[in-house]
């Protein structure tokens, strides 16, 4: 158990960190060395202290985590995790799941104390007492220590071994198994492998090899050690469980004399919900269905009497989980040897209760339909009928397929009596019924059917019945004309076309049609030949057949209707391949035997194109299944078939959601018409232009998804189908539309380039040419004419480009930069400006700050900062100096989304014709005033990038009234 395990750690090495946490409240029970393991020392005293208070804040949804996880396991389970430093390396450690605490402890160097020396690890804890061959490699590939076990396995291997450390070098590069498995360790993983070798006397010998990394200090990997064991002879029960069998996703057990289980996997026993002990030791049979007990008993003995290794036979039992549930397993059984005079049963048992189970049904039911023509569901009361049973009644399968009842609604009151009482006692005696009713069609008027099933047994209950239905109106008529003439063969011959036989009782005689004779190719003077020479006359697989047929016929009166197969005789001699062959008895008014008759056609043809359509049926299955997303469509517009792709691409779970839907459904109302067009621009067999078209299809959650649709035509048994194929265009189309946008964005950026290196260069021009022309005045002035006049104006040229400069890199950073949401103080932020250009303000200059923010800002500080800066500034140089009262107010407040932001001044003002102007690049709205003209087009960028809105109201003269919404960005 791992408790003893982990005392014996702790007995071994003194120096383990661990800590003890109770699972009721998390408190602290014991603890050894924790801050090696937590980082932080735990505080002694006689408070109790929770864990998740005392525990760094970066691993307590880890431990939270692994705490609920190993709660839902059993006792004595454990996880391992790793606590992550800031540096980047980690600790390893071990979490417990005791009875009722946690047990978390130090994992480092496997273990073990990291003091505890590597040679004493090596040498006292490995390489002495193992049996197993053990290595010990550094990082060089030089082998460090090695065992006695090794010495004797390289000895078995090589013959004499002059040099360990070149041996190694050459398995290395011989086996790629064994040079994987050292690269892993290395590389800090774990790795096995079972790999063949021939031994230096010829022999083979299999090695089971286990390649583990050995950390000295720290996180790094400081060696290998890799261990093998010859398991050659492996053949007990424990080692093939432990070896292969426990970690598959089949069931296995181990089944002895006593039919008690001996041994379970871990998957068979999750699947049945049972713990090793509640399973382990108990009788088998107890788990199984009492209706299978029996035949499960039976093929037990068998194996186990048998000479026979492995059991023939397959069987499907149903074994009975923990809580109730019923599970279906396919079970096949191999004698095992347990000991030397013991043997048991090895049970291999695959789970086929819901997938698989489904399948096997449906195809069941497939197989009765096509084969009897109707399967009656009991509990979803259902029935399912070939088109041809619904042909001969004269309903749609659809409508019998929710009304089961329809048929006996159709019948006379003495026919529905008679069925009524047949379906009942077939119910109640589990057998066999054979009906003559007379219908009452809505379109087909009066009709006589054949209605013969047989009911569907499951664990000794019907679960349904199937069948097959036959119209019987003409040879009632023909029986009826038969009862009335004397000449039987005659009249067959003039009603119908196939070769009949009538048979006497009383006379034991039989009389055949000429159609008869002619059809086999017999000459009618030599008589009917006998018995035997008829058997002659079938294929010998179909003999027992029709033999047993004949006896139900002769002596239980059943009707027979077989399809067999000629021999080879009549193959070759007349081609014909197969032959139906129908019989049935007829009998008087008071129910006694009159005779027996029946029909003999050739159905040589029919088979031959049921064969080719079902080839075809199979081509069609495959295309459609090997294309991504396609369907098969009547011509008439039903879908028949499609393959998982088109449901998947639809979002449909069920396979039968799309079946018999109008295949146009699946289309944007819009694309209809195109559809149909190109779909009647098909052929047979090849598609004509348009190769393909995209259109729009509507999925189960009636959202729309582009398709490129194709389309062929196929033709099955004179029937006309179309066959689609739509693949998915939706990233293509978002690529193309990406690239509409993209174009669009560059063609805006080109534009504002060519607007920008115009203005730029016109705005440059200006000042350089001035400076230019001051340079070659001050060329012919005194230096103090140059000094007092041309340097100061100069100067305020070069302020101008310096100002242009700084504006045009703002204007760049605004438009070039990611946005950087930060949280930031209003208040600050304005009182930082104002106070930087606070030797710009006269004293007669006021300013009234309003910011009435509940909380901190989030948006980009350089944009923001760029916005009220170029505001503040620009209320300053267009200020009105002939004004005595001169004011500047900014109020800032919260919206519901954001802030708004006024700026409101008595300054110059814009007159109302130069208004729309004033957001463009290097427009100033005063000549006499200083400036680059680019203060409000960078203000307007700045908002437009951050999401907002900028409103300007002005009069000339009155003063500018600015307002800005900014949108508060998220972090």
């Amino acid at each position: 158990m791992y408790k003893e395990t982990f005392l014996n750690l702790i007995e071994k090495d003194k120096n383990i960190p661990f800590f003890i946490i109770e699972k009721e409240n998390y408190s602290f029970l014991e603890s050894h060395k924790i801050q090696k393991i937590l980082g932080v020392e735990y505080p002694h005293g006689d408070e109790t202290i929770n864990f998740f208070e005392f525990c760094p804040v970066q691993w307590r949804g880890l431990f939270r985590g692994t705490f609920l996880e190993l709660v839902q396991l059993s006792r004595g389970a454990s996880i391992d995790q790793r606590l992550y430093l800031e540096n980047g390396t980690y600790q390893k450690i071990e979490i417990i799941n005791d009875k009722e605490s946690f047990i978390v402890k130090l994992k480092s160097n496997e273990d073990l104390n990291e003091n505890v020396s590597f040679l004493k690890l090596v040498n006292h804890l490995l390489l002495k007492d193992s049996n197993d061959a053990i290595f010990v490699i550094d990082k060089k590939l030089k082998v460090l220590f090695y065992n006695e076990a090794s010495k004797e396995l390289g000895i078995r291997l090589l013959g004499k071994v002059d040099d360990i450390n070149a041996k190694l070098h050459y398995f290395l590069e011989k086996y790629e198994r064994l040079k994987i498995g050292v690269t892993k360790a290395f590389k800090g993983e774990e790795f096995q492998s079972e790999l063949s070798y021939f031994l230096h006397s010829g022999e083979q010998v299999f090695l089971k090899t286990h390649y583990q990394p050995i950390y000295l200090q720290g996180q790094e990997v400081e060696a290998c050690l890799i261990r093998s064991k010859d398991i050659t002879a492996r053949s007990s029960v424990e080692e093939m469980f432990s070896s292969m069998l426990e970690q598959s996703n089949i069931g296995y057990s181990i089944i002895d004399t006593d039919f008690r289980v001996v041994k379970i996997n871990k998957y068979l026993r999750s699947l049945l919900q049972y713990q090793d002990e509640e399973i382990i030791g108990q009788k088998f049979t107890e788990f199984i269905h009492p209706s299978l007990r029996s035949h499960f008993l039976k093929e037990f003995q068998l194996i186990l009497s048998s000479s026979d290794l492995e059991s023939p036979n397959k069987l499907f039992i149903d074994l009975r989980g923990k809580y109730g549930a019923t599970l279906l397993f396919e079970l096949q059984t191999r004698k095992v040897k347990i000991s030397e005079k013991r043997f048991a049963v090895f049970a291999t048992l695959k789970n086929v209760t819901q997938k698989e189970q489904n399948n096997q049904i449906l195809k069941e039911m497939q197989r009765l339909i096509k084969a009897c023509g109707w399967v009656y569901d009991r509990f979803s009361k259902t029935m399912n009928v070939t088109e041809e049973v619904a042909q001969v009644i004269g309903v749609s399968q659809e409508f019998i397929y929710k009304n089961p009842t329809a048929l006996l609604s159709m019948c006379d009151e003495k026919s529905y009596q008679k069925a009524q009482k047949e379906l009942l006692n077939s119910y109640r005696t589990q057998s066999d019924f054979d009906l003559e009713l007379l219908i009452r069609g809505k379109y087909r008027g009066e009709q006589w059917i054949r209605l013969t099933g047989r009911p569907i047994i499951r664990h000794k209950r019907v679960v349904g019945l199937y069948g097959g239905i036959q119209d019987i109106s003409t040879q009632k008529k023909q029986l009826g004309l038969l009862e009335r003439n004397e000449t039987y063969i005659d009249e067959i011959q003039r009603v119908t076309h196939v070769g009949n036989w009538v048979y006497e009782p009383k006379e034991e005689r039989y009389y055949w049609s000429d159609h008869l004779f002619t059809l086999l190719n017999l000459d009618k003077s030599k008589g009917i030949p006998s018995t035997k020479t008829q058997l002659n006359y079938i294929d010998k697989h179909y003999r027992i057949v029709f033999r047993e047929a004949i006896k139900r016929l002769s002596i239980l009166h059943k009707p027979i209707d077989l399809d067999i197969k000629c021999s080879e005789q009549l193959i070759k001699g007349i081609q014909l391949e197969f032959l139906n062959i129908q019989g049935r008895a007829i009998y008087d008014q008071t129910g006694n035997l009159l005779r027996f008759v029946g029909a003999v056609t050739d159905i040589t043809e029919r088979k031959r194109i049921e064969e080719l359509s079902k080839s075809k049926k199979i081509w069609l299955k495959s295309m459609i299944n090997a294309a991504k997303d396609s369907f098969i469509a009547e011509f008439s517009g039903r879908v028949v078939n499609y393959n998982k792709g088109l449901q998947r691409l639809l979002g449909y779970s069920n396979y039968f959601d799309l079946r018999g839907k109008v295949f146009l459904d699946f289309f944007h109302q819009k694309d209809h018409n195109r559809i149909l067009e190109y779909r009647n621009n098909c052929r047979i067999g090849d598609v004509s232009n348009p190769s393909k078209i995209e259109v729009l299809m509507r999925k189960r959650d009636s959202s729309y998804v582009d398709v490129e649709l194709s389309a062929n035509l196929a033709k099955i048994q004179g029937k006309l189908y179309t066959i689609f194929n739509a693949h998915d265009i939706t990233k293509r189309k978002e690529y193309e539309q990406g690239l509409i946008a993209k174009n669009q964005e560059l063609e805006e950026t080109n534009k504002e380039l060519d607007r920008f290196l115009y203005s730029t260069t016109h705005d440059l021009k200006g000042p350089v040419t001035s400076l230019k022309g001051l340079l070659n005045l001050a060329h012919k002035e005194t230096p103090e004419e140059v000094m007092k006049t041309y340097l100061p104006m100069m100067n305020k040229n070069v302020d101008r480009v310096l100002d242009l400069i700084k504006d045009f890199g703002e204007f760049l950073r605004n438009n070039r930069q990611k946005l950087d949401p930060t949280p930031i103080d209003l208040y600050k932020e304005l009182k930082l400006i104002i106070d930087s250009h606070q030797f710009y303000l006269s004293n007669d200059f006021v300013i009234n700050l309003d910011v009435t923010t509940n909380k901190m800002f989030v948006s980009d500080r350089i944009r923001l900062r760029s916005i009220l800066t170029n505001l503040f500034t620009n209320s300053i140089k267009y200020r009105d100096d002939l004004k005595e009262e001169k004011f500047l107010n900014i109020t800032i407040k919260d919206n519901q989304d954001g802030i708004d932001i006024h700026f409101e001044d008595n300054g110059e003002g814009i007159s109302e014709s130069d208004q729309h102007k004033v957001f463009d690049m290097f427009y100033r709205a005063s000549e006499y005033k200083e400036g680059t003209g680019l203060g409000l087009f960078i203000v307007r960028e700045a908002v437009e990038i951050l999401g907002g809105k900028i409103n300007l109201i002005s009069e000339k003269g009155a003063g500018c009234n600015v307002k800005v919404f900014l949108p508060r960005l998220d972090v």
